[in-house]
């Protein structure tokens, strides 16, 4: 089968004018890998490497015989490039990491980037052995990076879908259909180690052209003829790859791999302005996988909807002690509610969402409102009996204190009386001072200036946890 349409072999190409500041990550990973004879193939996305990922992540397929070296090559170059993961999801045959580095410029003006890799080696479904014949053939050359034959990443990108998620995805679902249409021959011998009977469900699931509402139980059905396929052949290797691959599951609940961040700060601090200007990079190194919360995680309804008024939940406060603080028993009861939104929320919203992939919640104000800034919250108690609360609420990974001359807040958002701007600035710094995990950062510099602060923050943070990891293990 001629695959000269679909498998590139393309010249060096002129870098463009302005690169991405990742672009040297890019270069240096398939430099290593190229220079250390790693099998491999970029599987799509793959038009503008080695210069940038252009806003997409990088999925890579590598030969499971390579997994050990390709790791090491993988986390090496990330320090060398002057990157740090945020956090890495480690399942046998997978690895995806989120990373988020820096670069310098001549001008010693830094540039932010950020991005996601998914690494498959070989293609292991919950414990089956590897299902994919590794095929050269299949796989060419652009700007000097290894690309996998479109036909074949396509179908593979549908294959994925069918086994983890029981779908057919849309995006590549067209184009899958018409190569297994044009070059199944091909394909078949790629996806051998399937067997005749599930390869020959597969066919038909892509190229049935009579739409049903069942291809979430053919998808099943696959999925379980393959895992039976593989306790068949195997019965002890699929047990011990499957508590393998269920205990990964099981430790990312017990030790996430994403982050939870709080950023407090006294109104006219510019918490909105800073979220805004470090979102883009965090959204680049998380690939979108970056949750904004107001406030709390907001699990439970905002207490006015039980009086019957329309309110939605985390948005910003305008007027932020407009209302009267209730009594004592009032004060306890909201106290209470607070506190179980933030317990309930974290361990049925927060906690699902990190420990699923690297992600970063992202709270604009947290729990500690409540001790600071009370009259928010209409609580009108002891500060001991609203520590003792928020004792009982789980912290973030890191918390930004964002400050500023209190006559400058003042000046910049006149909501509350200047005596009340002091004394909650005061409180904060207290507050930042004796919690271990808290950042000061100053905000009466520039936005950039202030932005640089907190991400090298971050990065310094996150290059503790790799540390802290590294000398545990």
């Amino acid at each position: 089968m001629n695959n000269e349409t679909h498998i590139h072999n393309s010249q060096a190409i002129t870098p463009p004018a302005s690169l991405w500041p990742g672009h040297f990550f890019i270069k240096n990973l398939f430099a290593e890998f190229n220079r250390s004879n790693i099998q491999y193939a970029v599987m799509r996305n793959y038009q503008n490497l080695p210069f940038s990922a252009d806003g997409s992540d990088l999925d890579i397929l590598v030969h499971p015989g390579d997994t050990n070296p390709a790791k090491k090559i993988i986390f090496d170059v990330i320090k060398r490039s002057n990157g740090v993961p945020i956090g890495h999801v480690n399942l046998p045959g997978f690895l995806k990491i989120f990373v988020l580095g820096s670069r310098e410029e001549k001008d010693k003006k830094l540039q932010w980037w950020g991005i996601r890799l998914d690494i498959s080696f070989g293609l292991i479904f919950k414990g089956a052995a590897n299902l994919l014949e590794w095929r050269e053939d299949q796989i060419g050359s652009h700007n000097g990076v290894r690309v996998l034959n479109d036909s074949m990443a396509n179908v593979l990108g549908v294959l994925k879908e069918v086994l983890h998620n029981k779908r057919l995805p849309h995006r590549y679902f067209n184009a899958a259909s018409k190569a297994v249409f044009t070059e199944w021959d091909t394909i078949v011998l790629s996806l051998s180690p399937m067997g005749a009977g599930t390869l020959s469900l597969f066919h038909k699931l892509l190229t049935d052209t009579v739409k049903t509402d069942s291809a979430t139980e053919r998808c099943a059905v696959i999925a379980k003829r393959l895992q039976y396929s593989a306790f068949k052949k195997s019965p002890f290797n699929y047990v011990k790859n499957r508590i393998r691959f269920e205990w990964s599951k099981l430790w990312r609940l017990i030790k996430p791999p994403g982050k939870m961040i709080a950023i407090l700060g006294i109104d006219g601090s510019g918490k909105s302005t800073l979220i805004n200007a470090i979102r883009p990079v965090l959204e680049e190194a998380t690939h979108n996988a970056l949750f904004v919360q107001h406030l709390r995680p907001a699990l439970l309804p905002p207490l006015a909807r039980f009086k019957g008024k329309k309110v939605t939940n985390g948005g910003p406060v305008l007027d932020p002690h407009g209302a009267v603080p209730s009594g004592s028993l009032g004060s306890l009861l909201r106290t209470f509610y607070h506190t179980l939104d933030y317990i309930l929320g974290y361990w049925f919203k927060i906690r699902p969402e990190i420990a699923k992939q690297p992600a970063i919640v992202l709270f604009d104000r947290y729990a500690f409102d409540m001790a600071i800034d009370p009259l928010r919250f209409r609580i009108d108690l002891p500060d001991n009996v609203i520590n003792c609360a928020i004792a009982l609420i789980p912290k973030p990974d890191i918390i930004f204190c964002l400050y500023a001359n209190p006559e400058t807040l003042f000046l910049r958002k006149q909501e509350l009386p200047i005596e009340e701007v002091f004394r909650q600035s005061s409180k904060l710094k207290k507050f930042a001072k004796n919690e271990t995990r808290a950042v000061l950062i100053p905000t009466d510099t520039s936005v950039e200036e202030a932005k640089n602060k907190l991400l090298l923050s971050l990065y310094n943070f996150l290059g503790g946890c790799i540390q802290t990891q590294n000398t545990e293990d």
